[in-house]
This record gives structure tokens, C-alpha cells and sequence, in this order.
């Protein structure tokens, strides 16, 4: 576990008086948020793009945990197991509230012991190729994989992620030999990339935005629903005849069960608040990730939560990859 400072989430005047969990104060210590990867991915860069515009607002510390672990299941039980009183908070993502139901069996239910509380922002999947591949284009890529007798192999930050279950719905729908590699985590499939390791990644478009800035990757198609304006000119899945590969994986704030509704109403409001801010959005679009182009309520994350996993629960069942 690593643990660093940064100032954030305050509480608004006269919330602490309004709450019979009596929430902390104003200077009364920190509050910690649990972010359920390791330092440097695209979860880890929302927690420190938000940090120094909730310091400004709030003005109280927050302690950054990160708690990495596969599908971000201890992050995501660490939160479940605190206390509902403000000091913890989590950051929620899609690998263990939306994918690790599907393909795990988790120790908490994904609505049931959470209180969701805004949605942050959305980042693509993205596939990719080295910078010196032979595919500049997904159609020629695409064509390997159906003619080649090896066919390709591709990698995703680790089994049952979102980005290898759309590997394997591409493989499927396009008749193609696509050979996953499972990873832990985007950093060493990445690797593993750039030294021609592995023919192709998925991966989630904020933990490879670097790579791809500095020009040492190749996008040959993206998730999200239409043009991605990170990537111009890169079709997306549905443009190139895939829709069911689009999708987005998304990051918000969460706090254990039981949370009070009034606290979760501010929290929500000063989140959609700072995300809306012009230099916080652009940080977050810089790092590959899009904030919602409207402010959601907290009822409208755990919706999208909820929706998510009806979406795809049919295809990790169809392509046999549902927790037993």
C-alpha cells in the first residue's frame, strides 16, 4: 500500500451539524480515499487530477490508499468494510463493481454495499498496436488474425477485464484467432508491447495516454460510441462494423454502505462542481478521460452501475467467461 498526501474533500459549512453520524470537521483530521489500483494508472490520475481543486474548495487533507489487487476487489472491500461516517471514501471503477461480479465472485455486492455518489469520468478502450507494427489500420490487422494460421495474440490488463472479454466478443463476431495474454495490470502488458512481446493490446484509452502521445503506440480502433476526440481519425468498434464491442469504463466516487443522503447530496454537488471546472476537465481529457458532459446525481451513478452489469452479464455468459 502506498500512501500520499493531498488536500481535498471538505465537507460544506454547517454539513457535520446536520448529520446525527456527526461527519468530521473542518480540520479535524483526514479523510481517506481508497483507490483500488496501483499509482499511476488512469484511476490513480483521477484521484490526483480532483486533489488540488477539492483542497481549494474544502481545504481539508485527504490520504490517498491505494490498494491494488486483481479486478480491484480489496480496494473496493476495503471501502465496503469502513466506517459510513465521511472519513472513507473510495473511487469506483468498472473492473470491481461492474466486471468482477460477472467473472468473480467478490466478497460485497456491487449496490448493495456501496453508496454511489457521482460519476467522475468515462475513459475507452482502445486497441494498439507497436509504433513499428505492420498494421496501420484495424482492417489489415483484422485480416491477419482471420488468415494467419498462428493468428494474433493480444493483451488486457488481466483476465476477465473488460478489455479481454472485448477481445474475445471480437474474436468471436469476426471469426478471428485472437490469442488473449492475460496481464497484471496495463503496465506490464504494455511493456510487453513495446517489445513486440505480444502482437496488439486493449487497454483502457487514460493507462495508455502517454504512450499514445508520445507516438510509441498505434490506435487502430476505439470503444466509444462515436468519433473519440483523444483520437481524430481513429473509427470507432461500431464505425468498423462491432458495436457490441463499444463501451467505456468509468470512475466515480463512492462511499461505504449507509452513507447519510445528506452527505452524499454535498459530496455530489461539490464533484460535479469542480469536474465542470475548465481546467479540470481539460486535465482529465489530457490523461484520456472525459468527464460527463452533465451533472449526475447520485441516483444516476448507481444506475449506470447497475446497467452496466445487465449489459454485459449476456455477453461474459456468451462468451463463457461468468463466475461459476
Amino acid at each position: 500500500m502506498r500512501r500520499r498526501h493531498a488536500l481535498a474533500l471538505l465537507l460544506l459549512p454547517g454539513l457535520a451539524a446536520a448529520q446525527a453520524t456527526d461527519p468530521p470537521r473542518r480540520g479535524s483530521g483526514p479523510i481517506r480515499l481508497i483507490v483500488p489500483f496501483a499509482p499511476g494508472g488512469g484511476v490513480d490520475a483521477v484521484a490526483h487530477v480532483l486533489a488540488p481543486p477539492l483542497a481549494d474548495a474544502l481545504g481539508r487533507a485527504i490520504l490517498i490508499e491505494n490498494r491494488p489487487g486483481g479486478h480491484g476487489i480489496p480496494g473496493a472491500e476495503a471501502l465496503v468494510n469502513a466506517a459510513p461516517d465521511g472519513r472513507s471514501l473510495g473511487l469506483t471503477n468498472t473492473a470491481p463493481l461492474g466486471m468482477a461480479p460477472l467473472v468473480d465472485r467478490p466478497p460485497y455486492d456491487s449496490d448493495r454495499d456501496f453508496t454511489h455518489v457521482a460519476l467522475i469520468a468515462e475513459t475507452p478502450s482502445v486497441l494498439l498496436v507497436p509504433a513499428g507494427s505492420r498494421f496501420a489500420e484495424f482492417a489489415p490487422w483484422l485480416r491477419a488474425a482471420q488468415s494467419w494460421r498462428r493468428g494474433l495474440t493480444y493483451g488486457s490488463p488481466a483476465l476477465g477485464s473488460l478489455q479481454h472479454v472485448q477481445g474475445e466478443v471480437l474474436a468471436k463476431a469476426a471469426d478471428a484467432q485472437l490469442a488473449h495474454i492475460a496481464y497484471r495490470g496495463t503496465g506490464a502488458a504494455l511493456q510487453d508491447l513495446l517489445n513486440n512481446q505480444v502482437d496488439s493490446l486493449i487497454a483502457p484509452l487514460a493507462s495508455v495516454m502517454p504512450a499514445v502521445q508520445a507516438g510509441r503506440v498505434r490506435a487502430l480502433a476505439v470503444s466509444s460510441p462515436g468519433p473519440e476526440p483523444l483520437l481524430p481519425g481513429i473509427p470507432s468498434f461500431a464505425a468498423l462494423g462491432y458495436p457490441q464491442l463499444t463501451a467505456t469504463a468509468w470512475t466515480g466516487l463512492s462511499g461505504p454502505k449507509g452513507l447519510p443522503g445528506e452527505l452524499v447530496a454535498q459530496l455530489n454537488a461539490a464533484v460535479n462542481r469542480i469536474i465542470a471546472q475548465p481546467q479540470v476537465a481539460g486535465e482529465l481529457r489530457a490523461a484520456g478521460l472525459t468527464p460527463p458532459p452533465r451533472p449526475l446525481d447520485a441516483a444516476a451513478y448507481r444506475r449506470l452501475v447497475l446497467d452496466f452489469q445487465q449489459a454485459w452479464r449476456p455477453v461474459v455468459e456468451a462468451a463463457g467467461m461468468a463466475a461459476k
